[in-house]
């Protein structure tokens, strides 16, 4: 559907306002998104998809360039702020020195990671918490051949064209249940097509967007961290190399890693992990799950598998998240991305770990998730890599 008049205007407006503001201002300050959803009001530059859009020279949809106009609140001298979802608000540098633009990291295969990582397409929009068609495009499902029938099991996100980057207890697995093969551009388990409907304000639908079909890749071959220790869930990293190049579509495209040794160094007080709620043995939801979670210390999560008596020593190798209110790695899959929106040529989202282990908590116990740190690892990575 082409944008009129108005909807030009607008994105050409917002396009203006946010070029003039030189440096992203740190005021932030509650508000309700045009969903009624808790909200954070933000400089633009520090919504990561709004931003996206209205710096994109395609006129979105026309119920996007309406969203973004009703998302529009006000800072003290800020030029434009819009209401942004927490999941979508760049944080502030909290241990970053020197600036995130600098990097004293390199690699020899650093290229082998594509620049234009961590973007979902820019004229779509999530409409509150719930995960969209789109949201997600670095998902990958990994299905297993268990005596004949094959199931889907644990996650993993697209790292470039012909890498997957997941656990290792998920493609180390029992000989009775093998690593078959790996489903990109998933969203709705159970429906052929994927859609993201727009109404307008008295429930009817003004336009639909879907996405191509989901598309199997087989499995060139996959490698296991040689130090990794499944009693202890330590160096749980695997790489799986794809049969074929992955053709790179709005539902399809990779995440960013944690590339220079600021990002590397960079904490936040919260994540996002997403995923189906999956396992290498159990199922979950049909359709795509995502949870916002607080980082936790690894001094502070030690306490508190000691406290429930699980046998676990960790390493600064791992991560913690989750385990408030009942809410730990529930909503991700082992081998999934954690991640979350960082500054890097412009704002990414970026993983910074791997769904390692879930202790059997969900529902019943606040137990943190253990993860791989990624950044620990980005050596191993690209080492193990091929062009």
């Amino acid at each position: 559907m082409e944008a009129g008049p108005l909807t030009r205007v607008l994105i050409c407006s917002l396009v203006i306002l946010s070029s003039c503001h030189g440096a992203v201002k740190a005021q932030s300050a509650p508000c309700s998104t045009p969903t009624n959803q808790a909200g954070t009001c933000v400089a633009i530059e520090r919504c990561r998809n709004i931003y996206n859009i209205v710096n994109n020279p395609t006129p979105p949809p026309v119920g996007i360039a309406n969203y973004i106009k009703r998302a529009a609140c006000t800072l003290p001298s800020v030029p434009r702020s819009v209401c942004c979802q927490p999941a979508e608000v760049v944080p502030e540098p909290t241990t970053l020195s020197p600036p995130v633009t600098a990097s004293s990291w390199t690699h020899p295969k650093l290229n082998l990671l594509p620049r234009d990582c961590g973007q979902t397409v820019s004229d779509r929009l999530a409409y509150g918490n719930v995960t969209k068609v789109f949201e997600f495009p670095w998902m990958a499902v990994l299905r297993y051949d268990y005596n004949g029938a094959i199931t889907d099991g644990c996650g993993g996100a697209i790292i470039n064209k012909r890498y997957i980057l997941t656990a290792a207890h998920c493609v180390k697995t029992r000989s009775t249940m093998p690593l078959h093969s790996v489903v990109l551009g998933e969203h709705t388990k159970n429906q052929e097509m994927d859609c993201n409907i727009y109404n307008d304000k008295f429930g009817k639908e003004i336009e639909r967007d879907c996405a191509d079909p989901i598309e199997v890749f087989g499995i060139d071959k996959f490698i296991v961290h040689p130090d990794y220790n499944r009693p202890k869930y330590s160096n749980d990293i695997a790489l799986i190399r794809l049969n074929r190049d992955v053709v790179m579509k709005d539902h399809i495209r990779p995440i960013c890693l944690p590339v220079t040794s600021a990002l590397q160094r960079q904490t936040f007080d919260k994540y996002i992990v997403t995923g189906w709620g999956t396992t290498e043995e159990k199922v979950g939801s049909n359709i795509l799950l995502q949870a916002n979670i607080p980082h936790v210390s690894i001094a502070d999560c030690q306490r508190k598998m000691n406290e429930n008596r699980l046998n676990i020593q960790l390493s600064e190798k791992q991560l913690c998240a989750g385990g408030v209110n009942k809410v730990d790695t529930c909503k991700g899959d082992s081998g999934g991305p954690l991640g979350f929106s960082a500054t890097h040529n412009g704002a990414r989202f970026m993983q910074f770990g791997i769904v390692s282990l879930g202790v059997d908590s969900c529902g019943e116990k606040s137990v943190p998730g253990i993860y791989c740190r990624v950044s620990a690892y980005m050596d191993w990575i690209l080492n193990n890599m091929e062009a």
